[in-house]
């Protein structure tokens, strides 16, 4: 913004509004106090660039936005630890300390909540985050060592761990901050309802359905960070955070989003030196990126103040869309064939369901 105002230009100002017949050539000691004094008046203006971003806040903006947002009583969220099950096989009377840890192949640490002693064999356990974070919601089985061995015990296995959920970003922080100011909360109105619902950590988008089993009736659709439909664990604590807030009077059913499975079967021509895998996996990633903006669109973007019936806000994602993301490409000449989910017409997304890429097949 002030990338013009040089030392230069500021020297020569003062210069010019100097009424003294002090000399002020090139080496003189009037202009080389002014040139020194100029240098620092321009950096002055420069760091005011600084500023901006503090004032009028983007995703830029940095730590400004948890400040502007907190103005108005909005926290960062700072993240979930994942949680599962752990097994124990061994000996009768074997027992596993509080604070045991546990690592998956790829290094993420779990630690053990409490002390387990084996009975009849076997013994059962909670394992926790080290970190907070969607990189530890891991399948079954994933828990393959121990940081150390214990006594009489021969063997472990967990179950599915999940509640994990990462920090909030700056972009997703800014949304909800300018939400606020843009949407007004107020009374239990549905855009009450969706910033309730974005209040709790693991929900990243919220469809606010008013009446839509008739008068008194409301139902929120939720989603998690990345446009997936939420864990139970979050559903469960979004509608007991609601109910804690929420006027008296309508009956509220919270719900995580259903899943609309797509699938997209492509047969291309090639330029010359580019592969059907490099161009499978490059339209896969730009796949999910527009089905991750639909559904960002469909559930922040209009709150569905009273649908007559739930399919009033249906929402589509276009075959001609695919069409255009698979040729622009890097070396995709042409396609002979595209099919979405089996078919060539647009694809009807529900209005309480998210559209989640399962399949890309380029041949």
């Amino acid at each position: 913004m002030y990338e013009d105002i040089t030392p230069e230009r500021i020297r020569n100002r003062i210069l010019g509004r100097l009424k003294t017949d002090l000399q002020t050539r090139e080496g003189s000691f009037t202009n080389d106090v002014i040139a020194a004094a100029s240098v620092e008046i321009s950096e002055l203006y420069h760091s005011l660039d600084a500023l901006l971003p503090s004032f009028y806040v983007d995703e830029t903006s940095g730590q400004f936005i948890d400040r502007q947002a907190g103005i108005v009583g909005i926290g960062r969220k700072l993240g979930t630890r994942a949680s599962c099950v752990i097994t124990f096989a061994g000996s009768s009377g074997a027992t596993i300390p509080a604070g045991a840890v546990y690592y998956t192949a790829s290094g993420l640490a779990f630690s053990l909540e409490e002390a387990v002693t084996l009975q009849d064999g076997t013994g059962e356990g909670t394992l926790t985050a080290s970190e907070v974070g969607d990189a530890y919601n891991i399948a079954a089985g994933e828990i393959v060592s121990a940081l150390r061995n214990y006594s009489g015990v021969t063997g472990f296995t967990n179950a599915a761990a999940d509640g994990g959920a990462d920090p909030e970003t700056d972009a997703a922080l800014l949304a909800r901050y300018l939400e606020r100011m843009r949407k007004p909360a107020t009374s239990g109105n549905p855009y009450h309802y969706q910033r309730w619902a974005k209040e709790v950590e693991g929900i990243g988008a919220a469809r606010v359905v008013s009446k839509w089993n008739g008068p008194g009736t409301v139902k929120v659709i939720v989603a998690d960070q990345d446009l997936q439909p939420a864990t139970a664990a979050a559903v469960a604590a979004c509608a007991a955070h609601i109910e804690a807030e929420r006027p008296c009077g309508p009956e509220v059913t919270v719900e995580a989003a259903r899943t609309l499975e797509v699938r997209v079967e492509a047969a291309v021509t090639l330029e010359s030196g580019f592969s059907r895998p490099a161009v499978q996996t490059a339209l896969r990633e730009a796949l999910e990126d527009h089905l991750r903006q639909l559904a960002a669109a469909a559930f922040d973007g209009a709150v569905d103040l009273q649908f007559e019936r739930m399919d009033a806000g249906s929402y589509e994602v276009l075959f001609n869309r695919v069409a255009f993301l698979l040729l622009s490409i890097p070396g995709v000449v042409d396609y002979t064939s595209l099919q979405l989910n089996g078919g060539s017409s647009n694809l009807a997304v529900p209005a309480d369901a998210l559209p989640v890429l399962t399949e890309v097949t380029v041949t």
